[in-house]
């Protein structure tokens, strides 16, 4: 039985999962274990569940080993599994929970990544010391987002998946994406207009 190569692809994992090698299966939860949690997220805003979720998408990866075949890349795949999932979770739930505003919404702990994206469109300075501040603004704009224009942000920005990717796994077509997006980022752009945060 070869060894794992760290650079090894997700299909010839998920090969070896078929096969009944566990190590394959770490090996991709830690590749994406992270980035399903966050998706998950910002789907439920709620970190246990989410956490839950994300553990339930996994499993059905783990079961579907051998009937998996690479038709779409395997990040589509995933992120098409852990929509279905926290869909239903949602319609399980349907409460929506006031999060804090301190807890990261993704991988960047204080929202300077999309702080800086956005920022680079318009003529508000963002200095260091503001930063943070306003990236729990930024927070709370995400959060109030429609679901589709949140859920589609988050998959450009800290995913960096394609419009054509994000379309297959939220089933519409890819005009529905970008509308989405431009949509989403009007939104957080104007509130980065209206805040008043000194030069640094």
């Amino acid at each position: 039985m070869a060894r794992i190569q760290s650079g090894e692809s997700d299909e010839a994992l998920m090969a070896r999962i078929a096969e009944g090698q566990v190590e394959a299966f770490e090996t991709l939860l830690n590749r994406y274990e992270r980035a399903v949690t966050t998706f998950c997220y910002s789907f439920l805003h709620d970190r246990h569940v989410a956490e839950d979720v994300a553990q339930e998408v996994f499993m059905r990866v783990y079961r579907s080993a051998e009937r998996y075949r690479p038709t779409a890349k395997f990040t589509t795949w995933l992120y098409k599994i852990s929509a279905n999932l926290c869909i239903n979770e949602q319609k399980k739930q349907r409460v929506h929970q006031t999060r804090s505003l301190d807890e990261p919404i993704g991988p960047d702990p204080d929202g300077s990544r999309i702080v800086e994206k956005i920022a680079k469109n318009t003529s508000l300075p963002i200095s260091k010391a503001a930063k943070r501040e306003a990236g729990r603004l930024i927070e709370e704009a995400i959060t109030s987002l429609p679901d589709e224009q949140r859920i589609t942000l988050v998959l450009v920005e800290y995913h960096g998946l394609s419009y054509r990717e994000i379309a297959e796994i939220l089933e519409v077509t890819t005009s529905a994406v970008k509308m989405r997006v431009k949509r989403a980022r009007e939104n957080l752009r104007q509130l980065l207009r209206i805040l008043d945060v000194p030069p640094g």
